[in-house]
C-alpha cells in the first residue's frame, strides 16, 4: 500500500505514512469484523483512499475540523472517514460465508 501512496502523494514522509496506514487498516478490519492480520486484497484500495484523506488533513493542520470559514475559501471534513464507505463494507461482509453457507459472526448452538 505504501507504494500505491508515493504514487498518489508524491512527498510523503514513510514513517508518517506507514502510521496511517496501520491506523486506517485497523480502523477497516474492526468496521467489517475481519480478525486477520493482514487487510484483503478488496479493501486495500479503500484504505489507500482513507490514508489520503488523513494525510490530507493533517496536512493542512486542520485535522477534526467540522466547518470552517474565510473570506471564500471553506473546509468541512466528514467526521467519520469510514462512513462513505458503508456500503462498500457492507458488500464486502455478505460476501464471506463459511463453508456452510452461514455469514461470518453467526454463531450457532447445537
Amino acid at each position: 500500500m505504501l507504494s500505491r501512496l508515493e504514487t498518489r502523494i508524491k512527498d510523503i514522509d514513510v514513517v508518517l505514512a506507514e502510521e496511517l496506514i496501520t491506523t486506517a487498516t485497523d480502523r477497516i478490519k474492526l468496521r467489517v469484523g475481519i480478525t486477520d492480520h493482514v487487510l484483503p486484497t478488496e479493501l486495500q484500495s479503500i484504505c489507500v483512499e482513507v490514508v489520503t484523506a488523513m494525510y490530507r488533513r493533517s496536512e493542512m493542520q486542520h485535522e477534526g475540523v467540522d466547518n470552517e470559514k474565510v473570506d471564500v475559501f471553506s473546509v468541512k471534513f466528514i467526521n467519520n472517514l469510514l462512513d462513505e464507505y458503508e456500503e462498500e463494507f457492507n458488500a464486502y461482509k455478505s460476501t464471506i460465508e463459511d463453508d456452510n453457507g452461514h455469514k461470518m459472526g453467526v454463531v450457532r448452538f447445537i
